[in-house]
């Protein structure tokens, strides 16, 4: 046996400072975390503990402490889509991609979670059209996934209330981006948290430490030079790690033509015409010139339509009434210098 056993240690603080510590505790010092009241103790009381003892104390008098940590939650590993097509992750990074060579840009991916196959661009700054533009790569070279796996973004769920319209059909509030997966049949998935996505946040880390190395030893310092060496870098790396699906018959549905892909992936409002054939679009009064088809659709409603090139389009019954190039949007955006304006073209 130990000499010291059954003996009380020289240290223990005595019984009389420990209902002085609870008394204060319960009530002067009440709703106060561990750390804070160990500097109170010390500071105004002139007691001096140690934050575990003080914790000890604490926990065997049956006061809780202020906050409760949360457990972590239970996580089931989630096996890969069985076919090349079935589901793609996507996300964005910005990143000092061009180490100080040139300005900060946003590498905006997806990955196919059956194979790691990967698509990526360079772009500006995360948004809408960098999204459209992405999936419109995708569909063009593969065709149509069956489904997007992406986080909780503005960008692709909407947080505001559904119009009496949508109450009406039954459907949520859309994005931009939501409506136009929504027209090609593409579902899009929510992730609650970082690791659910772990495909694509896992391919951040993978080109941070490889493409970046690419576009040093390229002397890259513009957007399209950075798109130039990434498209380089992409062939390479998606040969080498693409993985084996399980399924070996690709999922990828045909794509519409291109001009009808166009007018899917952009951003598309509803306006009223007024009586004059004109309507108000960003800051721009448009005028739609008469048409043999539709003699007057004064106050009926019209799509708008920006394009990815940066022009608009009118279309009434899915039918172009009207068509601005981008040369003359951007004419008439200089023409008024002091209106606010989203266009592509401006």
């Amino acid at each position: 046996m130990h000499g010291s056993k059954g003996r009380v240690s020289p240290r223990r603080h005595s019984a009389a400072l420990q209902r002085r510590i609870l008394r204060l505790v319960r009530h002067r010092l009440a709703n106060v975390n561990d750390t804070q009241l160990c500097e109170l103790l010390r500071s105004e009381e002139q007691i001096c503990l140690g934050r575990e003892t003080l914790r000890r104390i604490l926990r065997q008098a049956g006061i809780p402490p202020k906050r409760k940590r949360r457990p972590s939650p239970y996580r089931r590993r989630r096996e890969r889509k069985p076919a090349f097509g079935m589901m793609l992750q996507i996300d964005a990074s910005p990143h000092d991609w061009i180490e100080g060579r040139g300005p900060w840009l946003t590498l905006v991916g997806a990955i196919d979670d059956a194979t790691n196959f990967r698509w990526a661009r360079f772009v500006k700054a995360e948004n809408t059209w960098a999204y459209l533009d992405l999936l419109h790569a995708v569909a063009s070279s593969q065709g149509l996934p069956l489904s997007l796996y992406s986080d909780r973004h503005s960008i692709f769920f909407s947080h505001r209330e559904p119009t009496i319209q949508e109450e009406l059909r039954g459907i949520g509030p859309l994005t931009q981006f939501g409506r136009a997966m929504d027209e090609l049949g593409i579902r899009i998935i929510p992730a609650y948290s970082p690791q659910a996505k772990g495909r694509v946040e896992r391919m951040w880390g993978v080109l941070q430490d490889r493409l970046v190395v690419e576009l040093r030893l390229a002397n890259a310092r513009t957007l399209d030079d950075a798109n130039a060496v990434l498209a380089r870098f992409l062939v390479n790396h998606n040969a080498r790690f693409r993985v084996v699906p399980a399924q070996s018959t690709p999922v990828f549905r045909a794509a519409p033509s291109t001009s009808r892909l166009d007018r899917i992936c952009c951003l598309k409002d509803l306006r009223t015409v007024s009586n004059d054939h004109t309507i108000s679009f960003e800051g721009l009064v448009l005028q739609i010139p008469p048409s043999k088809t539709f003699h007057s659709i004064a106050g009926r409603k019209v799509h708008v339509l920006q394009l990815r090139d940066g022009s608009i389009e009118i279309a009434y019954r899915d039918r172009c009434v009207a068509r601005f190039s981008p040369s003359a949007v951007t004419r008439m955006v200089h023409a008024k210098p002091n209106i606010q304006t989203d266009l592509k073209a401006a």
